[in-house]
């Protein structure tokens, strides 16, 4: 009789093996969406982003409120629960970081296209913006970094390890990517400020005020070289974001600080009236502006 008894309180045990199999089928798809997100990032189709994006969240969602209303007997399901909890809650975290993400890129790009349409107000707004969801984007990835390091890979199942590991290897990487991509906008700023003076240096130039002209030419030399200096740092990265955009700057600058000395000096030139010397100047730009 002892035995049945036994036996009956066994069998009477809270299991919630099932909430624990869906909620992980869930998670599992919402982190494939997200690498697939990454590769939307990195080639700029951000409407595609945005889109598996929603359903990462949605899928993170329902994993949590299938986990937060599961309660089980079994230790070993208990800390599953737990474990799966962080990672839902961790993985809503990076959702956000990277909807951040792709807005500061949106903005940037608006900021870009609005500086060679010299309509520069609406273009440091843009980089403003930018850079504060960039801000975003950091906090929102230091939020899932320090959930999801609370789970030590250790306590896991085996076939649970690896993937522990590569998550935080990669919200490591993240940490690094955010950095870099913090560092290239506060470069941004002064080839915005530099490229304002060479608009005014145009200006100026075409008004025949020659002196106004090369102090705005020298000024923009000046704010180049300060962008490019930070920007130099950042070709060899590894996270294409940084370093194609890093690349592209680069060159531009190189070119520029090439012509200016010569602009600025031919207008010196031009103001004095010693054309000869100043047209000897403007035969050695070799870019168009």
């Amino acid at each position: 009789m002892e035995k049945n008894i036994f036996a009956a309180n066994l069998g009477s045990k809270v299991s919630a093996a099932d909430e624990i199999n869906t909620s992980a089928s869930l998670i599992n798809s919402a982190e494939t969406r997200i690498m697939s997100v990454r590769q939307d990032v990195e080639s700029s189709t951000y409407s595609n982003a945005k889109i598996n994006l929603n359903a990462s969240e949605t899928d993170f969602e329902e994993a949590l409120k299938i986990l937060n209303n599961a309660s089980s007997d079994y230790e070993e399901e208990i800390q599953d629960i737990e474990t799966y909890k962080t990672l839902a809650e961790g993985g809503l975290d990076r959702v956000h970081s990277l909807e951040s993400l792709i807005t500061a890129m949106e903005h940037s790009d608006k900021s870009m296209a609005y500086a060679y349409s010299k309509e520069f107000n609406l273009s440091r707004k843009e980089l403003n913006i930018a850079n504060e969801a960039l801000n975003e984007s950091a906090a929102s990835s230091i939020s899932a970094k320090e959930k999801v390091f609370t789970i030590d890979p250790k306590s896991v199942p085996i076939e649970q390890k690896s993937s522990i590991i590569l998550l935080r290897n990669d919200l490591e990487a993240s940490e690094t990517m955010h950095s870099e991509l913090r560092q290239m906008m506060s470069g941004m700023y002064p080839y915005m400020d530099g490229y304002v003076c060479l608009s005014n240096g145009i200006e100026y130039g075409d008004a025949e005020e020659w002196g106004k002209a090369a102090d705005e030419f020298g000024k923009a030399s000046d704010k180049f070289s300060e962008s490019q200096k930070i920007l130099e740092t950042l070709k060899d990265s590894e996270y294409s974001e940084v370093s194609v955009t890093a690349i592209e700057i680069c060159g531009i600058l190189t070119q520029a600080q090439k012509d200016l000395p010569h602009i600025e000096a031919g207008c010196r030139y031009m103001e004095k009236g010693r054309y000869y010397q100043a047209n000897a100047e403007f035969n050695n730009v070799s870019y168009y502006y």
